[in-house]
């Protein structure tokens, strides 16, 4: 593994040990190793280095007696800072952004997250060009080089802003390809997992998918932006059908670049029935929330369902600290790792969704047989029988699709 100093730049009020915490995760995620943590409370940003030239030097004699060649920061640095930087300490400098973008690359499996990430780089690196050169001349890869760094060196600025409006077209181009998918999922219950990132969100859908789906599984690890893909797996809870989607782990401080990325992998939430809020219960759980309700503040859910998940609970020392958060909201405690958890994960999820559901009769007439089929396909069907006029149905119907078609209802 690379072996990296950390720098952690704090103000007055953070939680340093939730920041050493999250950078060294992501350096870990990375492929990095920490071997030195610096630490500074700034007040006032240098302009030149962003923290003190005093603690500068210490990080360069760190970095000479330890003989390590990257230095990683917890913010993001201009390019002059990244340039002064890199000219004192005499090693590769990587600020927040380039960090993350580098997990970012690593992790991009589809077509449109590779596109993402990479118009994500280029807007990034755009007001960098004139000192990306000496920033990079000297890196022979490693953190914060992947992606299409590699090769700006040889590429002028109209050439990546021609780039960009290449890449954003072809996103333009997947998404109505996606819109039209949702509407052919339109009456299936569609539940999004959305939580901080390594809470947990593919280990539960690997998990359902194995109690209760047949299609591959997502990549799940113990690391940090393990999945970046939108990845949506269609599941059977027995006579309810919905779909699960996983998104991308939210995290703070994200740059502009980054949080325009980032925000529209949560496009398919505001399509959702259904939100599952994934928690970490083992680490920091009033952080986890606000970052996750903070990010979602510009989304309409007054419409959906809300269901708060308190993961990894066998790993929580004292349950009463995590039973003390929403305590008036809908809410389960759960080990994803354990399939009886699932179980009861399952059945929390099917009784939301049968509050909007009711049971009727209806008699489809044949000249009908458009409105028969829809219900066959979008519904399970619990009887069916025949008369000279058309069919009989009993099964469990939406509330939307109840006052849609209630002219056909026979009987509650």
């Amino acid at each position: 593994m690379q072996e990296v100093i950390q720098v952690n730049v704090l103000k007055r009020d953070d939680d340093e040990e939730n920041k050493i915490y999250e950078l060294e995760s992501l350096i870990n995620t990375a492929g990095g190793n920490t071997v030195a943590y610096v630490s500074q409370v700034v007040e006032k940003v240098n302009p030149r280095y962003y923290i003190g030239s005093g603690k500068v030097a210490e990080i360069k004699d760190l970095a000479e007696k330890l003989d390590v060649k990257t230095v990683i920061f917890d913010v993001e640095l201009s390019a002059s800072q990244l340039y002064n930087l890199e000219e004192k300490l005499k090693i590769h400098v990587v600020d927040w952004t380039s960090l993350i973008l580098d997990i970012f690359a690593q992790r991009a499996h589809t077509k449109e997250s590779r596109l993402k990430i990479k118009l994500a780089q280029l807007k990034y690196q755009l007001p960098r060009l004139n000192k990306w050169f000496s920033y990079l001349s000297r890196q022979a890869g490693g953190i914060g080089t992947r992606g299409p760094g590699e090769t700006m060196l040889e590429t002028d600025r109209r050439a990546v802003v021609r780039d960009i409006k290449s890449l954003e077209r072809q996103l333009k181009d997947i998404e109505k390809t996606k819109r039209i998918n949702r509407n052919a999922r339109k009456n299936i219950t569609n539940i999004s997992l959305l939580g901080y990132t390594n809470a947990g969100k593919s280990t539960i859908l690997n998990g359902m998918m194995h109690l209760y789906g047949q299609e591959k599984f997502v990549y799940s690890d113990d690391l940090l932006f393990a999945t970046l893909d939108t990845s949506t797996r269609r599941l059977d809870f027995a006579n309810t059908k919905v779909t699960l989607t996983d998104t991308v782990g939210f995290i703070d401080n994200l740059s502009a670049e980054l949080n325009d990325s980032f925000l529209t992998t949560l496009d398919e939430i505001r399509f959702a029935d259904m939100l599952l809020i994934v928690i970490d219960s083992s680490h920091n759980i009033e952080h986890q929330i606000n970052a996750i309700e903070k990010a979602i503040a510009d989304i309409e859910t007054s419409d959906k369902d809300i269901l708060y998940v308190f993961n990894k609970m066998d790993k929580v020392e004292n349950e009463l600290d995590v039973k003390l958060f929403k305590r008036d909201q809908e809410k389960i405690y759960i080990s994803a790792k354990n399939d009886e958890d699932l179980e009861k994960l399952k059945e929390k999820i099917v009784s939301i969704i049968k509050v909007n559901y009711q049971k009727v009769t209806m008699h489809i007439p044949f000249k009908d047989g458009d409105i028969l089929d829809y219900m066959m396909t979008n519904y399970d069907i619990l009887n069916t029988d025949y008369d000279e006029n058309g069919t009989n149905i009993e099964f469990e119907i939406s509330i939307e699709d109840m006052k849609k078609y209630g002219k056909y209802i026979q009987s509650l």
